[in-house]
């Protein structure tokens, strides 16, 4: 057997080679699949699918996707499937593992950018949802340690056959071993998926809490495209409702994660309450419509009668009190930044590289009566009294900008971003205040790094969705 090349996800490099275009599929698009899909979409999605396939159980494209059962064959399960239990039922616990995707469209389209483990506690009715972001740095079955965003890639690179499903079993394998936790099924989509569903559907409508004017949105063509939403009760298309979501430097406070959060949940309420409407699930040209999409987007190890076994357990769950769990680099969080000799920007866990205990433990949690409700509320308004800081490396030293972040981290801010700074040869480091309340933490950085506070911002800064930025200069190396 031919010996695959070993690709170095870590390296800044890599993906400039055209040996990783063997299994990412390149494309003039912009886009990355960075945060693709929105954290609930894919969950949504498998409910709308639950009704399309009770439509239409009979589409050769849907049972593609579901296991390598044959339609006939899970036609005799679908008769007995009340009686039947589904994976994880009798021990109480279901775990699917979500992903998103950028698909072969779009270049990288099979790094996974959206990791969720969707936990169902079916005894207790509770749903729990453990975030993994892209970044984290694990131990890849095969490969070594790499960001997790790539076991889906190493997966299809490394089979011989390339087939999609290979992407998933491995990106299902490593999520095991981070979390511990076993997981039954995966549900994967992609991009596209999203956006030609809500069209499918002739859009969503959404009440945009303030108007907000995005000027760095990527486009098509390597630049920028300025988007704005006016506030109010707004329709949406599929393309509008993509960049509603994904939009990251909003004005009117909408340039944040927790922001950008909301409206993602906002998405996913629409989304639901279109796809359950009467007027969809009464319409056969919606169904049809909507059930190819998803035959040609979604991929699940799932067969048909356990997704709507699956579907009857969760009318019970209180979807409206979901425990959702995001690991975060916030103080209280269980991830720090770091970065590579090539400045690659990483995650690990906080008590060591290798020690993903607290990791374990909280996924274990997810469900649990102990673990607290919605602590997305929670760390919003922790994070929200701390300053987001982004150190950028003005020297040609490699790692002093991660180097830094340490000197810092005892301090009560989130190190949102270490990178190279745009030019290098900076002999002093140099601190940027940006927001009006950033100036007392400034000063105690000033402190600690001997720095000087610029009395002048940049116009290339002031963008920045920051409330301090610092290059460092030659004086920290």
């Amino acid at each position: 057997m031919q010996k695959s090349k070993h690709i170095d996800f870590l390296s800044k490099e890599t993906y400039k080679k055209d040996q990783i275009q063997q299994f990412c599929r390149p494309s003039k698009s912009f886009f990355t699949a960075k945060k693709i899909i929105p954290i609930m979409i894919v969950f949504v999605l498998f409910l709308a699918f639950t009704y399309t396939t009770r439509a239409v159980i009979s589409s050769d494209t849907i049972s593609e996707q579901f296991g390598n059962v044959s339609v006939v064959e899970q036609l005799k399960h679908l008769a007995s499937a009340e009686d039947r239990m589904i994976q994880g039922q009798e021990q109480g616990r279901i775990n699917i593992l979500l992903l998103g995707i950028g698909g072969e469209n779009h270049e990288g389209g099979n790094l996974t950018d959206t990791i969720i483990v969707a936990s169902i506690d079916n005894k207790n009715n509770k749903l729990g949802m453990l975030s993994i972001p892209r970044d984290l740095v694990v131990p890849i079955e095969g490969v070594g340690w790499q960001k997790i965003n790539a076991a889906h890639a190493y997966g299809i690179a490394l089979d011989k056959n390339k087939k999609p499903q290979s992407g998933s079993t491995l990106a299902t394998k490593t999520i095991e071993s981070v979390t511990n936790l076993p997981i039954h099924y995966y549900i994967k989509i992609d991009f596209d998926g999203f956006v030609k569903i809500i069209n499918a559907l002739g859009g969503i409508r959404v009440e945009v809490p303030a108007s907000f004017t995005d000027y760095e949105y990527p486009d098509e063509n390597y630049g920028y495209e300025p988007v704005h939403f006016d506030a109010g009760w707004q329709n949406l298309s599929g393309d509008e409702a993509l960049k509603y979501v994904r939009s990251r430097h909003g004005t009117s406070g909408e340039g944040s994660d927790f922001a950008r959060a909301l409206r993602q949940q906002q998405i996913i309420a629409a989304l639901q309450a279109r796809v359950l409407a009467m007027s969809t699930l009464l319409n056969p040209n919606k169904i049809l419509a909507i059930a190819d999409i998803i035959g040609k987007h979604v991929e699940t190890n799932m067969q048909i009668w356990e997704l709507m076994r699956l579907y009857d357990i969760s009318k019970s769950v209180d979807l409206q009190n979901i425990n959702h769990i995001v690991l975060d680099t916030s103080k209280s969080g269980l991830l720090v930044v770091d970065q590579n000799e090539e400045g690659t920007y990483l995650l690990r866990p906080s008590l060591g590289a290798t020690d993903f205990s607290q990791i374990q433990q909280t996924a274990q949690n997810l469900v649990s009566e102990n673990t607290q409700t919605n602590p997305i509320k929670t760390t919003e308004k922790n994070i929200e009294t701390k300053l987001k800081v982004a150190i950028q490396n003005g020297t040609d030293h490699e790692g002093l900008a991660a180097q830094t972040a340490d000197k810092i981290r005892n301090l009560s801010i989130v190190i949102s971003d270490i990178s190279n700074a745009s030019q290098k040869g900076y002999e002093k480091t140099v601190i940027y205040a940006l927001s009006e309340n950033a100036m007392e933490q400034a000063q105690k950085i000033r402190e600690i790094l001997n720095a000087n506070i610029s009395p002048t911002i940049p116009e290339f800064l002031k963008k920045e969705n920051v409330d301090v930025i610092i290059i460092v200069g030659e004086d920290n190396v």
